[in-house]
């Protein structure tokens, strides 16, 4: 199915996350996927799931394999190096980029032609200034 907007990144997906050294990535999972990246820092800090937070949302093809940590609410322990990374890469410098960490993937409009995933994430500092990826 195709995304429901036209794709304004690519992305790359690297297995597991982590937050001391985001940029220190595990082993590759889909590279260069096209993708629609928004910014939604304002509806991320709500809700009573105090440590379920984002910063952007990603929409996905369906059929990328895109991992979360998120394991219900009653997990408050759960390990969120299990977690993917995403790298979204400067398309004019690929040196700069920004990774972000996998908060909740889910499955949107199931059977409508245009399901997709969305993909909540939480940026890490950029590794350089500016990029534009943010």
């Amino acid at each position: 199915m195709a995304l429901p907007m036209p794709a304004n990144v690519r992305v790359d997906i690297y297995r597991t996350a982590n937050p001391a050294d985001p940029y220190h990535l595990g082993p590759a999972g889909p590279q260069g996927v096209p993708g629609y990246l928004k910014p939604r820092v304002a509806t991320g800090r709500q809700g009573s799931a105090s440590w379920l937070r984002w910063t952007h949302v990603l929409y996905l093809n369906p059929n990328v394999d895109i991992r979360d940590a998120y394991n219900s609410q009653l997990d408050p322990a759960r390990d969120d190096t299990i977690a993917d990374t995403v790298i979204v890469a400067d398309p004019a410098d690929r040196s700069k980029r920004t990774a972000f960490y996998v908060v909740f993937v889910e499955l949107a409009l199931r059977g409508s032609g245009v399901d997709h995933l969305r993909v909540y994430l939480d940026r890490f500092q950029p590794e350089s200034w500016p990029t534009g990826a943010l």
